[in-house]
């Protein structure tokens, strides 16, 4: 919840700043659950409050593969496994990160399935939503709900053939998701792994390389 309420604010703040003529600032997230030794270390003279472990090295690697997806927020399957209920995820797949030898599953943070953040209220006049379509902030742009729920359950039928090695069958659902949202950067991503331009393998892994 502190990603999207994170994301909610600076859209908001960037929408201000851009009117007085300030750059726009975006920011990625990447959330791993993990055991971790957190505290000061260091010695008596310098002494610094941080995270050290595998799980904080891999939350780093993360957030950096969110620029190869085109994503906001990715997370661990660990995280996913113990998140509150009503938050909406799509399983991106199985990923080797960089820095990083083993394959890891990972999931982007769509939103809160049962409330919209932020609150209605919060935005644009123009851009408000009516009836059972709210619109919720997604990949920093107002979208209605529904189409980001219909573009994710279409993703996650192709990546589920593409993990198989079924790069043939999952082509077909990648396309279909973008001719819901076609400015969906995961599923753009996918096609061309599908299509054997981007950085998939024939075992449905896919290769972060920066």
């Amino acid at each position: 919840l502190a990603a999207l309420r994170m994301q909610a604010t600076l859209m908001g703040l960037s929408e201000k700043w851009s009117l007085e003529g300030l750059p726009e600032i975006r920011f990625r997230s990447g959330i791993n659950t993990a055991r971790v030794l957190v505290g000061n270390y260091g010695c008596n003279y310098r002494i610094n409050y941080t995270a050290l472990g595998d799980g904080v090295n891999l939350a780093s690697r993360l957030e950096a593969s969110n620029k190869a997806f085109g994503t906001v927020v990715m997370v661990s399957e660990s995280t996913v496994g113990r998140a509150p209920a009503g938050l909406r995820f799509r399983k991106l797949g199985r990923v080797i990160v960089p820095g990083k030898a083993e394959v890891v599953t990972v999931h982007e943070l769509l939103f809160e399935h049962n409330g919209v953040l932020p609150s209605p209220t919060e935005q644009p006049e123009a851009e408000k939503s009516s009836g059972d379509d709210p619109l919720v902030l997604y990949h920093w742009q107002w979208v209605r709900r529904d189409l980001v729920l219909r573009a994710a359950g279409l993703y996650e039928k192709g990546i589920a053939l593409y993990s198989d090695g079924d790069s043939a069958g999952a082509l077909r659902w990648f396309r279909e998701a973008l001719s819901v949202l076609p400015w969906d950067s995961p599923s753009r991503l996918l096609v061309e792994c599908c299509e054997g331009s981007g950085n998939g393998s024939s075992d449905g892994v896919i290769r972060v390389t920066k």
